[in-house]
């Protein structure tokens, strides 16, 4: 997941192109995954304003024609990949980080197909095997022979052993758990330098084996051994996770298609073309029949679900054909898009996409080409379930109720954003449960004061003075005053903490809008409009806080249901930054990670989300078409109609052509 401005990763951080075939990472603009993954850390940081985002060193004029411009709205707060995935999920690091790190398998582009990416071919079945009197289940699986870190050095089995088993040993944080589960993963073991076995404690069901470990980053254990040995000798588990996750990865190999140059903070962030990219030249093909194709000369033919031939539904070439990706930071979306249309930068990345008045500026632009995909993310408004009356499930109704979410986008957004109320997003069409209860929807105004107080006042909520809507319905006559919680104690003042309208417009609206409609029947609500990463912070470092309102990226495999809502995430460690606490939630998550086959996942996680939808951890909000823009006169994508948008594969630096 990507926090919506995080790439939560929780949920699984697929490898973002990093290999043919893989599809994007989760991401959010809060915490990191679950996109709107659930979030991650970073530290503060103020917008800025519409200051120009500065850029490196001029390269020469032939390099200058082959450098790919990227425009983005925040800075990064770590250049370390272990930290990316811990307490540092930001969509903004994903977008510079991701791609440079392999995996063992990845989804293929647009189908979302199942596919080897380090792995020569699919794993072995699930064994049951006994270890030294202890019963666990084995697989076994076949790397590539002659991928090559950056460094010259082979990626083998070591490095995957070493990555899984470092992750279990040092307890790693944030989307760690989920990509590597302590409750499933036993450790790994070699057999040579390319043959993998790893080894479950109990039998590992899809989101924990397939969509889970065999997605997991691989790190390379020369460059990394060292920095864990050193790690190891601090305290205790804390410390030795700040000690890694601080450490600056000055000259780390890579095994993507690029290698990271520098990193100017507030200004750019910088790559350069790995020249030793094994993967550089692979032709990916997928078939109307189902069938997928991909050939590395020297390397590798692969094939699966049927037999090549008859219509091609989609060919490329992996480059990269760039000799640099330039990731410019400005201030403020504003910012972006002018530099967008002067032709400083060639896309903008960003997790939720063009507003409509951003894309108004950019309307009849010679040059510029746009796009538009539905989105792989959601916003929402989240609940500290810590305090009081936040942990109220009547509460939460009543304030879900109170939300005309069809008002706000149809009148006052005039149409950018799609009301939702369920935590898949409906282009996830596989996994998306359309029949969950839709609080609050098609109610007028009058029956949603209504309810709130009836809400309100069956769990034992009562006014000094009762609000009350107006004889023709379309105003508070008399608001709510002295709304006092059932065990008698005034409602404390409260505060819901929102992005600023320069970083999103629309959930700045949002959050004015929520805190007006909460006022007026006795609800002290207060709306913070503040930066990105301060939320963040407060929010996923601090947990201080009452309410707030982010956004995940999401991966196709919804395993996030569990990283953002089960009650074992609920540290400052994890995702469920709120602290929800349902039992009765809690095993149905269990169900999900257990699920060996998609069709019993897909139940589960149909459950799962209406009993979200009713239980309410999240006010799910809205989400927006992701419209993008890009300056087609220059640059040439082999494709750009996929879920979530090219945001949602960082805009392919290593499949991007130049004209």
């Amino acid at each position: 997941m990507r926090l919506s401005g995080l790439f939560p990763v929780v949920v699984l951080l697929l490898a973002l192109l990093l290999f043919p075939g893989c599809t994007g990472e989760e991401v959010t603009d809060g915490p990191a995954t679950p996109t709107s993954a659930p979030g991650a850390t970073a530290t503060p940081q103020p917008e800025t304003g519409e200051v120009p985002g500065a850029t490196p060193t001029a390269p020469s004029e032939a390099e200058a024609e082959h450098v790919y411009r990227i425009g983005i709205a925040e800075d990064l707060t770590t250049t370390n990949h272990w930290a990316y995935l811990g307490p540092d999920g930001t969509v903004w690091n994903g977008y510079v980080l991701g791609g440079s790190k392999p995996a063992l398998y990845a989804y293929s582009a647009r189908r979302y197909d199942w596919v080897p990416s380090l792995a020569a071919d699919f794993p072995t079945p699930l064994e049951e095997e006994e270890v030294e009197g202890e019963t666990l289940w084995t697989t076994e699986v076949e790397l590539l022979e002659g991928v090559k870190w950056s460094d010259g050095s082979d990626v083998t089995a070591e490095d995957f052993a070493f990555t899984a088993n470092t992750a279990v040993e040092m307890q790693l944080t944030g989307n760690w758990p989920s990509i590597v589960d302590p409750k499933f993963f036993d450790h790994a073991e070699t057999d040579g330098p390319y043959r993998l076995k790893i080894f479950f404690k109990q039998k590992p069901g899809l989101a924990r084996w397939q969509f889970g470990l065999a997605f997991m980053p691989i790190f390379s254990r020369s460059y990394w051994e060292p920095v864990v040995d050193e790690a190891r000798q601090a305290g205790d588990t804390t410390e030795q996770q700040k000690l890694l996750f601080s450490h600056v990865p000055e000259g780390e190999p890579s095994a993507g298609g690029f290698t990271f140059g520098q990193w100017e903070r507030g200004a750019f962030a910088e790559k350069d073309r790995n020249q030793d990219y094994s993967f550089a030249g692979t032709e990916v093909a997928l078939y109307a029949n189902g069938a997928y194709s991909s050939i590395t000369t020297g390397l590798t033919e692969f094939t699966a679900y049927g037999e090549p031939g008859g219509e091609t539904v989609l060919e490329y070439v992996e480059g990269p054909f760039a000799a640099g990706t330039i990731y410019s930071i400005y201030g403020s979306q504003d910012a972006a898009v002018l530099a967008l249309k002067k032709g400083d930068i060639d896309f903008m990345l960003n997790p939720l996409g063009l507003s409509k008045g951003l894309q108004e500026q950019l309307a009849g632009e010679d040059g510029l080409t746009t796009i538009e995909n539905a989105s792989d993310g959601v916003r929402y408004l989240g609940f500290n379930f810590r305090r009081a009356p936040m942990d109220n499930r009547a509460f939460r109704q009543a304030v879900a109720t109170l939300i005309d979410k069809e008002f706000l986008v149809d009148t006052v957004l005039q149409g950018v954003a799609l009301p939702i109320y369920t935590m898949v997003p409906e282009g996830n069409g596989a996994w998306y449960n359309a029949d969950v209860p839709l609080i609050g929807r098609g109610l007028t105004r009058q029956e949603r004061v209504d309810r709130a107080v009836e809400l309100l006042k069956e769990a034992g909520f009562t006014w000094e003075t009762e609000p009350r809507v107006s004889e023709d319905g379309n105003f508070i006559e008399q608001r709510g005053e002295g709304l006092k919680m059932p065990n008698g104690e005034p409602v404390p003042a409260m505060e819901v903490l929102a992005p600023s309208a320069g970083y999103d417009p629309l959930r700045s609206t949002f959050a004015i809008w929520i805190e007006r409609w909460l006022s007026e029947v006795g609800i002290p609500l207060r709306a913070n409009l503040t930066g990105f990463n301060v939320i963040v912070e407060k929010v996923f470092e601090q947990q201080d806080f009452d309410m707030w309102i982010l956004g995940w990226g999401l991966t196709p495999f919804p395993d996030y249901l569990d990283s953002f809502f089960h009650s074992r995430h609920s540290a400052l460690e994890g995702y469920n930054a709120g602290g929800y606490d349902n039992p009765d939630f809690d095993r149905l998550a269990d169900g999900l990670l257990s699920a060996t086959d998609v069709e019993a996942a897909r139940r589960q996680a149909f459950e799962m989300q209406a009993f979200l939808a009713e239980d309410l951890p999240y006010v799910v909000l809205f989400d927006t078409p992701i419209v993008e823009t890009y300056r087609s006169e220059r640059i040439d994508f082999p494709y750009t109609d996929t879920w979530g948008g090219l945001q949602s594969v960082s805009g392919m630096p290593t499949l991007v052509d130049f004209r």
